[in-house]
């Protein structure tokens, strides 16, 4: 099992031993960037079909499903894989992941660069391959976490994502889900019930969990609890608030309650997390 807080680079290719998976779904909490240099290759990601050729990107988010369906022989290039609390770990209020678009449920999952935006990222892309496999201590991740926010950045700086959200080609799950996901990251603060998120939505309860369940891998309440332990993360190790107001500020009045429920989620108290990650903050 993968530990949490890892960054890790794969070689895509159709040699023998290197990283191309005919079928897989994403973990839970896992993010991926694949930079294919040469060749191409047909993706299914969740339920549509993308070609993905030379000097495309494409990505995907935690929870999602994808198949190569087919590639080119000379198919080549790389994959970045990082996690949450990864991303997490490096600049104080720095945007969440899940306010990229390329990271969204309703947006297309490849961008196809101009020459000179694609040798732009690919040479941050490259930095980052250094660094990772350079590393001899952990101040060593600072570069990577750097050059990672550098490259999300960029990205969502080109233009050339088709801003439709193409709505009409979702299938009524994929939008359900979406529109969940943005309710979600408008109300988690207040709203922790998946019947009022159901509600919002028109549907029934169950049919909200299991929705969410197919498409992602976990079910509605799952992702409600991950995104609250998110934030709390974030207000560890992103800001000096002591436990108690970080647990006012969630609506947690029982302090001891507070922190069982980050316990349970995470193995570690809260006071534990900051500590462990205190000093890798940067900014």
């Amino acid at each position: 099992m993968q530990k949490s807080n890892y960054i890790k680079i794969d070689r895509l290719s159709a040699s023998e031993g290197t990283t191309l998976s005919s079928y897989s779904t994403n973990a839970k909490d896992e993010y991926r960037i694949a930079f294919i240099q040469q060749g191409g290759l047909s993706l299914r990601i969740s339920d549509k079909t993308h070609e993905v050729n030379a000097k495309n990107i494409y990505f995907l988010a935690p929870g999602q499903s994808f198949q190569v369906l087919e590639h080119s022989a000379d198919i080549s290039g790389f994959e970045l894989i990082f996690d949450t609390d990864y991303f997490l770990l490096c600049l104080k209020n720095q945007v969440k992941l899940c306010f990229y678009p390329f990271f969204q449920l309703n947006r297309l999952p490849v961008l196809k660069p101009s020459k000179n935006q694609w040798e732009n990222l690919f040479d941050i892309q490259q930095k980052i391959t250094f660094e990772v496999n350079n590393r001899e201590s952990i101040n060593d991740d600072l570069l990577c976490r750097l050059y990672l926010n550098v490259l999300l950045i960029e990205i969502e700086r080109i233009n050339d994502f088709n801003e439709d959200d193409s709505h009409s080609s979702l299938s009524r799950k994929h939008l359900i889900t979406a529109r969940f996901k943005k309710l979600l990251e408008k109300n988690f603060k207040t709203i922790r019930k998946v019947s009022d998120y159901a509600e919002k939505l028109y549907i029934s309860p169950t049919y909200l969990n299991d929705t969410v369940r197919e498409v992602t891998g976990q079910s509605a309440s799952e992702t409600i609890q991950e995104r609250v332990i998110l934030e709390i993360k974030g207000e560890l190790i992103q800001t000096e608030h002591t436990i108690n107001q970080i647990a006012y500020e969630l609506g947690y009045n029982d302090t001891s309650y507070f922190c069982r429920f980050f316990k349970k989620n995470t193995g570690v108290t809260p006071q534990t997390f900051r500590e462990t990650n205190h000093f890798q903050r940067v900014g």
